[in-house]
């Protein structure tokens, strides 16, 4: 049964790494990627308030939606390798991977959802600096690598889990993260202070 967490949670790294190198690295340097749609999806969204009418639009009409259908489609295959010796891990992946499309799909279609339930997702498409931001289902990779950038255009998550807990619970888990991942929320900070003073200023960072 221990599996199943760890799934989801390993699910959540693998968001944050393909989002991070395949979605904006890779197709940044190669232009002839598939995942070049990836950085028109952030001009759409940007231009319309996070908002991206192609996510009520079936994959085989557009070719962003495709490719991220397609590729959830092919880590659920590969993990299905797994499926034998490890079935809630397996099955933890599966859900995490199904939860990534729910939860980006809706956010996209509905701003207001994103702004509340998923801020760090709307920090990534509306703030100054689109390169930080990773994760889209929930935080927890972009507090552990540091690549958290917190703004005032969203109702800031107040805990590293990203999830509402009484102040009794929440108030020792953010100081057990700041003490654990002292680094990391020392980035964290200092470029969430970054990042205001760009909005404040009109300054954006190119999209990488």
């Amino acid at each position: 049964m221990l599996g199943f967490p760890v799934g989801i949670f390993v699910a959540n790294g693998l968001e944050w790494y393909f989002h991070k190198v395949w979605l904006h690295e890779y197709p940044t340097k190669y232009r002839n990627s598939p995942f070049f749609t990836h950085i028109a999806h952030h001009k759409r969204a940007r231009l319309n308030n996070f908002h991206d009418e192609g996510y009520a639009e079936s994959m085989f009409k557009n070719a962003e939606i495709y490719n991220e259908k397609t590729a959830l489609i092919s880590l659920a295959g590969v993990a299905t390798v797994f499926l034998p010796v490890a079935p809630f891990f397996t099955a933890g992946l599966y859900y995490g991977l199904w939860n990534y499309w729910r939860v980006h799909s809706k956010a996209h279609l509905d701003p207001e959802y994103a702004k509340k339930r998923i801020p760090w997702h709307y920090d990534h498409h509306m703030t100054s600096n689109q390169n930080a931001n990773w994760c889209v289902t929930k935080p927890w990779f972009d507090y552990i690598m540091g690549t958290r950038v917190k703004t005032e255009v969203s109702q800031t998550e107040s805990n590293p889990l990203g999830i509402k807990l009484p102040k009794l619970i929440e108030k020792p888990i953010n100081f057990a993260a700041r003490r654990i991942l002292a680094k990391s929320y020392a980035k964290i900070d200092l470029n969430s202070d970054q990042d205001q003073s760009n909005l404040r200023r009109g300054i954006e960072v190119s999209l990488a």
